[in-house]
């Protein structure tokens, strides 16, 4: 099987280097020459990787079309290329609807979006996926955790979900850097940070759903730490941050969509 890479950013970078690496993935991988600096490298890295110059070209050699472009590039692409009814096409982009992916690849009608995430290239993360697709999981299970869904308005809630991903960094960050302010150093207050984030979110993916809501519970002694922390944290909102900027997102992807129908 062929796969081609309409656009050679970060995250098909990392789901290049997953699919090798992690996954021993033995087929041949087109991708665009949109990133010079990228494409070379990784066809330089890995033999079975071919970089095309057009994007008709790579279309026409590929059984799949992967769709790494940003979201309002996809239909001016997608219209410029041959696509065949055979073929397979996977969206990356935030926010383009189904509506208007199939209408942009017809006459294929293999249609799927997918939110990858960067952590793939190590074989790890969440993988969300609309409609399922036993072959398109197939392929995004050998490198993640695939989360499949039937509705896009399902689906919208896990993009929202994905932009906490700067927040979280951004918490590792702050830590460190309040200890470093503190006298410690940067290497051993890094160490010890990521060491404790690494940890927890280890511990949360070995629980079961339904004792998530009560982990955090679970940590607090009356009057201990983490109760007083987690008590002012609330009290300067937060909890209600956290939805507050979920919903922003949230409303962001449904009005995209809405702007297309």
């Amino acid at each position: 099987m062929i796969i081609g890479f309409l656009g050679t950013g970060v995250i098909t970078e990392a789901i290049i280097r997953g699919l090798y690496d992690v996954a021993h993935y033995e087929g041949t991988i087109l991708v665009s020459r949109r990133s010079e600096e990228r494409s070379q490298r990784l066809s330089e890295t890995y033999p079975d990787v071919r970089v095309v110059d057009q994007n008709r070209d790579l279309a026409e050699q590929s059984d799949w079309i992967v769709v790494s472009v940003l979201p309002e590039q996809v239909s001016q692409v997608l219209s410029e290329l041959v696509i065949r009814p055979d073929q397979k096409v996977v969206s990356l982009a935030a926010g383009v609807s189904l509506d208007e992916l199939r209408s942009a690849a017809a006459p294929a009608t293999d249609v799927v979006r997918v939110i990858p995430m960067p952590p793939i290239e190590h074989g790890l993360g969440p993988i969300a996926l609309c409609p399922p697709d036993d072959a398109t999981q197939a392929l995004f299970g050998s490198i993640g955790t695939c989360v499949s869904v039937s509705e896009e308005s399902q689906f919208n809630l896990f993009g929202a979900a994905s932009a906490l991903m700067a927040d979280f960094y951004g918490q590792v960050s702050g830590v460190t850097q309040w200890m470093n302010k503190k006298g410690l150093d940067v290497p051993t207050a890094a160490r010890y940070t990521t060491a404790l984030y690494h940890a927890l979110a280890d511990l949360t993916v070995r629980q079961p759903p339904e004792t998530l809501q009560t982990m955090s519970a679970d940590c607090q002694t009356p009057g201990g730490l983490n109760a007083q922390f987690l008590a002012r944290r609330n009290r300067l909102g937060a909890n209600q941050s956290l939805t507050d900027g979920l919903e922003d997102i949230l409303n962001r992807l449904e009005s995209a969509a809405d702007q297309e129908s």
